[in-house]
């Protein structure tokens, strides 16, 4: 757990999901394996995955599926759709959800993965009434690492104020890179092998490895 410099409370706070808030990698990979299956390709073995957890998918349907990018979009997007009870959350996660909202701080999703498919896990959770707005791949000019989601986000929350008081709260490099470009303020769910590296390349406002770390450094704003 690290602070960059001091902290106030965010005016917003956006977060990534898969691996942020949803505990999805071993779901994501079974949808892909399914995927793989039914188009006629091996399915991955143990750990390929992790080369392809949050990447755009304008880079990740080409690599996976090669010439069956749509074909494979369907079906992945059918198998999350059908499955989306099986979503897992990472552990007290919800805590730091009802933290900011109880404090009326809005809170927005920016993924790459489709929006429907976040809406749908959300509505399982119970947990809609927390995001005001969710940006989903395909949504924005470009998927991230660009910036164009959050700012897409920001604009769609009617938050036209100073960025540097809003919070984008991310697990991989895509989602330091989108905060840093759209000028807002990240905030580093770390614990990964190249987070030492992130860490002193993109320097976010705040760094946690659990969530109950996070919730200590919020109380003590």
């Amino acid at each position: 757990m690290s602070i960059s410099n001091k902290i106030e409370m965010p005016r917003a706070v956006f977060w990534d999901w898969d691996g942020t808030i949803a505990d999805s990698y071993g779901f994501l990979n079974d949808a892909h394996n399914f995927t793989l299956e039914k188009l006629g390709f091996a399915p991955f073995k143990d750990g390929e995955y992790k080369a392809y957890f949050g990447k755009p998918r304008d880079t990740l349907y080409p690599a996976i599926y090669k010439d069956k990018c749509e074909e494979a979009k369907d079906v992945f997007g059918g198998y999350v759709l059908e499955n989306s009870h099986k979503i897992q959350v990472l552990d007290k996660s919800l805590e730091a959800l009802e933290f900011f909202y109880n404090n009326n701080i809005e809170m927005g999703i920016v993924s790459n993965k489709k929006a429907e498919l976040i809406a749908s896990e959300l509505k399982h959770l119970g947990w809609n009434k927390y995001f005001k707005v969710i940006i989903g791949a395909g949504d924005a000019a470009a998927d991230k690492p660009s910036s164009a989601p959050l700012l897409l986000a920001l604009e769609q929350a009617n938050i036209n104020d100073n960025r540097q008081n809003i919070w984008y709260i991310g697990d991989t490099e895509n989602d330091l890179a989108c905060a840093r470009d759209a000028g807002c303020k990240a905030v580093f769910l770390a614990g990964h092998d190249d987070s030492v590296r992130l860490i002193a390349e993109y320097k976010p406002l705040v760094t946690f490895e659990r969530y109950d770390e996070l919730k200590e450094i919020l109380v003590a704003i």
